[in-house]
């Protein structure tokens, strides 16, 4: 290689290091500025990166938030497709309808509308869709999870994407409450118009800005208006106060007195005003506030024309009235509400001695009265202030210091604005007058002590005859069980037939003085009136004997059933009439004719009854008199014992009934009585028991324990005693009250025979010590023993505490029965214990039950009334229990009301049910309460004995259900 190729070659070489470093040299800087732009890039990757870190974490707390937001809302937030099915709902549905969010989503929103509201809510969000309504308002009923209805109201927006569609968003509010109160307040408001459109008062009502919002058509007839009162509704009462003050007499000052109401906005009442035609209106301007905030008013007007001229005729002639007035024999006075003075009238100047100038301004209570009648005064002050008047006796001071009595007809004095300003007085003097009273009251009382008297010196003879009666005949009852001979028969007949005499002597005597006494008891009860004729006459039928005497009994066909009266009464008057006819008939006949009258009302009917013999007759002068007292007629030398008082107590009987009585009479021929009576027809069953043929020897069905018989009188003990040893009892004979206490904390008594009248402690001293001592005979049944047949001792002798009555003079079986009626209780038993129901036991009964504590039942009286028939029997017992127990539940409330009547009426309707099903003791308590309630009733007693029978009552339900059930499984 030559030094040209070498020159060359190293010039090559040179041109290619130097190209090569410049090459290198750019790739550094190139290098460099590479990485100087990846490092720019790294960091700007890193800004980025934080940014994006940044921006997420952001958006994820705005997506928290946002899921907060949704379900932190107590409104209803979801979503549905176009189509209407749910596509996200927030949690507050599970809050409002019951619902979980996945029980929601994907159902149709219809599912949860009510059926009424389906269509028309769904045609309305058609209508949204189809005219792209961004967003609508909607309220309707959905159903709760639990059915109920729940009101929303809700906001719905349409969500679009490129002008389509793709979901609606709604936000539901629960609205029931607001609903509940709209409803509540158009009801109200209903209510409201329907009241005042149909009040009998013109009603017009304005608002603030004196439009008319309410009008009712009587206002409008009031005032003349021919428009319907809606077409009146919106009218400016300004403009129309022009057109409407013509119809008044004086226009001007009509609409200057409206416009001054209603800028002043108070409250005016019974303002009068005139129509242009004579009419006199009442008006009320009545302003309305809300929240102390004037909204309106109200105006009220009535026609009082006709009371207005009325009062106004009264005014003028009080006014010409009273100037007559004070020139008549009558003091006017006149107070005001202080009972200060205001106008004292001549007459009653004179009257009390004042002049008028003396007598102003003076208090007319402090300067007239006497301090014991100044409570009679304030209780007519009070009267007065309420607009009432009346009339009262009053002494007044005169001025000398005399007492002038006056009768005082008082009146409230009214003003113009009806308002009580006072009272007027006029007095009328009396003073003659109530010294002639005083003097009649003296006279009065004089005879009443006198009548007092004379009914004591009665019931005194009455017990000191009746004693001895007593005994007489009680030893005659015993004389014939010793196998007398035929002639000590006829004598022991003699000695019967003249006591039964003396007794019948004294009990007319008694009855009359007990009528006199208006002390004679109607007691009104069922009864079996025909019945009652048969046995009547068969009384006669033996009485009569051989004699040639019939006794014949005629019933109309329309009588028949059960009565309700006095069947004690109407048997008493029977055997007055027809044993009077007995006694002066000799031969023939007595017909007893009974026959409906007349239908007095429901169920009542006026009976006729009459009794026509054959007998001796009565001269027409003569049959005026036979309803006297003390007049006997006895004609064609017949004499016959009596009073002469038997028909006179028939009279007063039969008209203490309410009915009446007469008599005809062919002298020779014949005698007919005719009387009627009022009673009440049943549709109740009369059931007898059947007549025990138990003769009063075989005693030993019952035991009565220990008796203490306390009697003063010997032969009254003689008497009693002979029977008791007869019935072989075990008893105690005392004599008198204190021996009787002092026995009882000796021994254990089961029955008290108590006479009355005794010497050193009486039978209601007695009485009412054993009541309130503890021993074991404090509550046994106590009877009284009275020869006294005068009501009010029998009410006294209850009243002390005892049991039960048994007049002087009393037959064997009567002292028997009354045994019975107290056999022996249980230990434990009283008969006035009211805190449990405990009966006797009882043996021998048909179906081998016994009474006992826990079974009150009285079988014996259930085997006399249905005689084995257990049918019959457990349907009385199912008829009971269903139907008329519930009615005792009604016996209390008549009680708080005091309704005694209507107490008294239900408690004798139920009386017998009791017995029906075996409840005797109840039965009685029943009957108590009757006896009750109908004689000067109490309130406490008969709340506490209405108390305990329904007490025992709900006590003896489930024995009553018990025995039903076990005569049902007899069957």
């Amino acid at each position: 290689m030559n030094t040209n190729e070498i020159e060359l070659l190293k010039t090559k070489l040179e041109r290619e290091r130097a190209a090569r470093i410049q090459a290198e040299t750019i790739l550094d800087e190139k290098a460099m500025e590479l990485f100087e732009s990846n490092q720019n890039l790294i960091r700007l990757n890193q800004r980025l990166e934080a940014q994006i870190n940044e921006k997420v974490s952001e958006l994820s707390k705005s997506e928290i938030r946002y899921k907060q937001l949704i379900e932190s809302v107590q409104d209803i937030i979801y979503k549905i497709s176009p189509d209407g099915y749910f596509t996200f709902v927030n949690p507050t549905i599970e809050q409002r309808l019951g619902y979980l969010e996945s029980e929601i989503v994907g159902r149709h929103f219809t599912e949860l509308v009510h059926p009424e509201y389906r269509e028309s809510l769904v045609n309305f969000y058609y209508e949204m869709i189809e005219s792209k309504k961004e967003s609508t308002y909607n309220e309707f009923p959905v159903f709760h999870k639990n059915g109920h209805i729940v009101w929303i109201g809700q906001t719905v927006r349409l969500m679009q994407e490129n002008s389509e569609i793709n979901e609606l968003v709604a936000v539901a509010r629960d609205i029931t409450d607001r609903k509940s109160t709209e409803e509540i307040l158009k009801s109200t408001q209903i209510r409201l118009s329907t009241l005042i459109s149909n009040m009998q008062s013109g009603i017009l009502v304005e608002d603030e800005s004196r439009r008319i919002i309410l009008v009712n058509q009587f206002l409008c007839d009031t005032l003349g208006f021919t428009a319907p009162p809606e077409s009146l509704i919106g009218i400016d009462c300004k403009s129309a106060l022009h057109d409407l003050k013509n119809y008044f007499s004086d226009p001007e000052e009509f609409a200057s007195r409206v416009n001054t109401l209603v800028e002043e906005q108070k409250l005016v009442v019974n303002e009068k005003v005139r129509t242009a035609d004579g009419r006199v209106l009442e008006r009320d301007y009545i302003p309305i506030f809300i929240d102390e905030h004037y909204t309106g008013h109200l105006w009220r007007y009535n026609d009082v024309t006709e009371n207005f001229n009325t009062q106004e005729t009264i005014r003028k002639s009080e006014e010409k009235y009273r100037g007559i007035m004070n020139n008549m024999e009558l003091g006017l006075l006149e107070v005001d509400n202080d009972q200060t003075i205001i106008r004292a009238y001549d007459k009653f100047c004179k009257m009390v001695g004042y002049t008028e100038a003396e007598l102003l301004g003076k208090n007319a209570q402090e300067l007239f009265l006497p301090k014991e009648y100044i409570k009679i005064i304030e209780e007519q002050q009070n009267l007065r202030k309420i607009g009432g008047s009346s009339s009262y006796e009053l002494p007044i001071l005169k001025k000398d210091g005399e007492i002038l009595w006056t009768l005082i007809s008082g009146a409230p004095i009214i003003d113009e604005h009806a308002v009580t300003v006072g009272s007027i007085g006029i007095h009328y003097d009396l003073t003659e007058r109530k010294t002639l009273e005083q003097e009649l009251s003296l006279a009065k009382q004089i005879a009443e002590d006198a009548r007092q008297a004379e009914k004591q010196f009665l019931a005194n003879m009455s017990h000191e005859i009746r004693t001895p009666l007593n005994a007489i005949i009680g030893m005659a009852h015993l004389l014939f069980d010793t196998h007398p001979t035929s002639q000590q028969v006829e004598y022991l007949e003699i000695l019967r037939s003249s006591a039964d005499f003396l007794h019948s002597l004294i009990s007319d005597l008694l009855d009359m003085a007990k009528i006199e006494a208006g002390k004679i008891e109607v007691n009104h009860k069922e009864f079996d009136l025909v019945g009652l004729l048969k046995t009547v006459q068969k009384v006669f039928e033996i009485k009569i004997g051989n004699r040639p005497l019939e006794i014949n009994v005629m019933i109309d066909s329309k009588i028949h059933g059960a009565y309700i009266g006095d069947d004690l009464l109407l048997n008493q008057i029977l055997l007055n009439i027809i044993g009077n006819a007995e006694k002066f008939t000799e031969k023939g006949e007595i017909n007893i004719t009974v026959r409906q009258v007349k239908e007095i009302a429901k169920d009542e009917v006026l009976l006729e009854f009459q009794i026509a013999d054959t007998g001796i007759g009565i001269s027409p002068e003569k049959l005026e008199l036979i309803f006297q007292k003390f007049k006997q007629i006895n004609q064609q030398g017949h004499k016959h014992k009596g009073t002469g008082l038997g028909l006179a107590i028939t009279k007063e009987l039969i008209e203490l009934q309410g009915g009446h009585i007469h008599a005809t009479s062919v002298e020779g021929k014949g005698t007919n009585f005719i009387f009627s009576l009022p009673y009440k027809r049943s549709d109740n069953i009369i059931i007898t028991a059947p007549t025990s043929s138990r003769k009063l020897s075989e005693t030993k069905d019952f035991e009565n324990g220990h008796i203490l018989v306390v009697e003063d009188n010997l032969m009254n003990q003689k008497y009693i005693s002979s029977l008791l040893n007869k019935w072989n009892r075990h008893f105690t004979v005392v004599s008198d009250g204190r021996q009787a206490v002092e026995q009882i904390h000796k021994h254990k008594f089961d029955i008290i025979f108590m006479d009355l009248q005794m010497p050193h402690m009486d039978g209601y001293e007695a009485t009412i010590a054993i009541r309130s001592t503890q021993t074991p005979s404090q509550h046994v049944p106590i009877i009284a023993l009275t020869a006294s047949a005068m009501l009010d001792q029998k009410v006294k002798a209850m009243a002390v505490g005892m049991s039960d009555f048994l007049p002087k003079p009393f037959a064997p079986n009567q002292l028997f029965e009354m045994l019975q009626k107290y056999r022996k209780l249980s230990s434990e038993e009283t008969a006035d214990d009211f805190d449990e129901i405990k009966i006797a036991p009882i043996t021998e009964s048909k179906t081998q039950q016994t009474t006992t504590v826990e079974n009150p039942i009285d079988y014996e009286r259930l085997d006399e009334m249905y005689e084995g028939d257990i049918e019959y029997q457990a349907d009385m017992f199912d008829t009971f229990l269903s139907d008329v127990y519930p009615e005792f539940k009604d016996l209390a409330p008549f009680v708080e009301q005091q309704n005694f009547p209507e107490l008294k009426k239900l408690a004798h309707k139920l009386k017998p049910t009791l017995g029906m099903v075996g409840l005797t003791q109840l039965e009685q308590q029943l009957v108590e309460i009757e006896r009750r309630a109908l004689d000067k009733p109490e309130y406490y007693d008969l709340k506490a004995r209405v108390d305990q029978l329904q007490k025992a009552l709900s006590q003896i339900h489930p024995i009553l259900e018990k025995e039903l059930q076990r005569l049902q499984n007899l069957q």
